[in-house]
């Protein structure tokens, strides 16, 4: 494809994330719209920051094996069906999914390089491990070593659950971060 600028725009965009009773995140489901901003577009490079970290897609794309990328992340391109004409759009459905060799840092976030339309992200803790503290917040860069610049101090639903929605993003990380009690910290699993 050829071109200089973005190829696609996202128009919306669902994270959701389960962290389980050891603390431990168990599972991440996306839900990504994207709309192509000129013909040709047949792949979506999801990046994040976990090693301990492979990728399954649901619905509408197929995903490559994980690859060292920029900024220390990883990279995993999910390729679409078929080509996307200019202004078509395609929705993505896909996990990331975690075999932890090592305690991860405790946050769920999300870094738009390029415009995000609509930003839905969805924190859920096990009833059996809550976090002492949790907030939204906002990093100074992209890659694991960002440092968080702005919080706010959110709490769980019903549901062990804190919820964001954002309107427009682009240029910023966003997401939860959270402590956890004193003795309550995760243990690096058995391997």
């Amino acid at each position: 494809m050829t071109g200089s600028g973005p190829a696609h725009r996202t128009v919306s965009l669902h994270e959701w994330h389960l962290v389980g009773a050891d603390g431990l995140p168990l599972r991440h489901r996306t839900v990504h719209v994207l709309r192509a901003l000129r013909a040709g577009l047949s792949t979506y490079t999801y990046r994040f920051d976990s090693r301990d970290a492979r990728v399954r897609a649901v619905r509408g794309c197929r995903a490559s094996d994980p690859r060292p990328d920029v900024d220390g992340l990883v990279a995993v391109d999910l390729h679409l069906p078929r080509p996307l004409a200019a202004g078509e759009t395609a929705s993505l459905e896909y996990e990331t999914l975690f075999d932890w060799r090592s305690v991860p840092p405790p946050r769920l976030r999300r870094g738009m390089r390029q415009r995000v339309e609509r930003l839905d992200m969805r924190v859920e803790f096990s009833p059996q491990r809550l976090p002492a503290g949790l907030e939204w917040a906002v990093w100074d860069g992209f890659g694991p070593d960002a440092t968080i610049r702005a919080a706010e101090t959110v709490t769980l639903d019903d549901e062990h659950a804190a919820h964001r929605f954002v309107d427009s993003a682009e240029g910023v990380t966003v997401g939860f971060t959270w402590t956890w009690a004193p003795g309550q910290e995760p243990v690096p699993p058995r391997t």
